[in-house]
């Protein structure tokens, strides 16, 4: 019974995936970025830059702190080739934005950031058409961020730092037993651990309309420890291997006049750094594939600044597929996905505050999936929200 339900569950976890358009990566962060549609490398010009590009922060003369969220509403559904349907329970997550930037001289800065830039929820139930291959999923992943931001020159800043993370992960699924006379058995793993990963930045104004802003971040590697467990039968003590990827990504800025600034940014994230993963439980190591595909994230967006502090933003993203159809499953449901995105801001004296609206979608015409189960097309709908308030010292 241990080897069996190891084998089954190594196939929910290599699905596991599920997200906000990216596999699991959350690439929003501050509404101010986000209703530009996420075009924001080269700008970089509030304590949001602390994640964004902290060699933008240099561009700060005051110390500031800023406090947000971001809500999120997910919905999937799937009409399958089979006849089947399936939809996905909408899924509603709050991820924290916290940052702070603190001018120590006039060239160097320093950062600190809290943030959720990695995370997942998907729950098709344990009676729907994919509860053999998943139920429940949820990573849950918070990064706290340490950086410092420096002018070399006039024109020309660098930043950097480390992250620190903490990842919870929790997999469900239904194991089918009815071959063999024996009832379904929901199992469960549930682990979390810790990792440091690091950031590198560059920002370079060679005019004051045109910018060019340069980030990497690198790939944290987690052992999640804690259960693997079959409802009603018996829990086992189980680790497993995890990672999130790295990433590297380009902006221009172009401002022909202070009331405008049009951005694009394009970010690649390498998930071809996740290949095979372990998973032990009741002393057996299960090997599991993912054969994912690094992809690109393309953003276009501008700015409209006006004289009384008010400003307003649009923008869009297009986010490629990380999963080939060969590997898809209902877990992940990833897809070329298409945001929309909208926002407005206003500058006080000491105070401004940001709003950002998203709305996304995606069709996905599946094909060639595992044994045929997941053929048919995948539909999702999704909705964000972002507030953020700043305080200037």
């Amino acid at each position: 019974m241990k080897r069996k339900s190891c084998l089954v569950f190594s196939a929910c976890l290599a699905a596991a995936a599920p997200a906000f358009g990216n596999g699991f990566y959350v690439p929003v962060q501050a509404p101010e970025a986000t209703a530009r549609g996420n075009a924001w490398l080269a700008t970089a010009d509030s304590a949001a830059a602390v994640y964004y590009n902290p060699a933008g922060l240099t561009q700060l003369e005051q110390a500031e702190a800023t406090v947000g969220a971001y809500a999120i509403m997910l919905g999937l559904e799937a009409d399958l080739d089979s006849g089947a349907t399936a939809d996905g329970k909408d899924d509603f997550g709050v991820l924290p934005q916290i940052y702070a930037a603190l001018p120590i001289n006039d060239k160097l800065v320093a950062g600190f950031g809290l943030n959720t830039p990695f995370g997942l929820a998907t729950d098709w139930g344990q009676n729907s058409q994919f509860r053999y291959l998943a139920t429940e999923t949820q990573l849950q992943l918070i990064t706290a961020w340490f950086v410092l931001g420096y002018e070399v020159t006039d024109t020309f800043s660098v930043g950097g730092g480390f992250g620190v993370s903490r990842a919870d992960l929790k997999l469900g699924q239904v194991i089918n037993n009815t071959t063999t006379g024996g009832a379904d058995v929901l199992t469960e793993f549930n682990g979390d651990d810790e990792d440091v990963n690091y950031i590198l930045s560059a920002r370079w104004e060679p005019a004051e309309q045109h910018a060019f802003g340069l980030v990497y971040r690198s790939k944290s590697e987690y052992t999640l420890e804690g259960d693997y467990n079959l409802v009603g039968v018996t829990k086992l003590p189980a680790t497993c291997d995890f990672m999130t990827p790295s990433t590297l990504g380009f902006g221009y800025a172009y401002s022909p006049c202070k009331e405008w600034t049009f951005e694009a940014n394009i970010e690649w994230v390498n998930w071809d750094e996740l290949n095979t993963l372990n998973l032990n439980a009741g002393g057996t190591t299960t090997p599991i594939s993912f054969n994912w595909e690094s992809n690109f994230i393309y953003s276009v967006g501008a700015t409209r600044y006006f004289d009384n502090g008010w400003n307003v933003s649009a923008g869009y993203n297009y986010i490629e597929n990380s999963m080939p159809d060969s590997t898809f499953t209902p877990a992940v449901a990833d897809a070329n996905r298409h945001w929309l995105n909208a926002g407005v801001g206003r500058q006080y004296d000491s105070f401004r505050w940001n709003f950002a609206y998203q709305f996304a979608f995606s069709d996905n015409d599946v094909s060639g999936s595992p044994g045929g189960l997941a053929d048919g097309e995948f539909k999702s709908r999704f909705h964000g929200l972002m507030l953020n308030g700043t305080w200037q010292f």
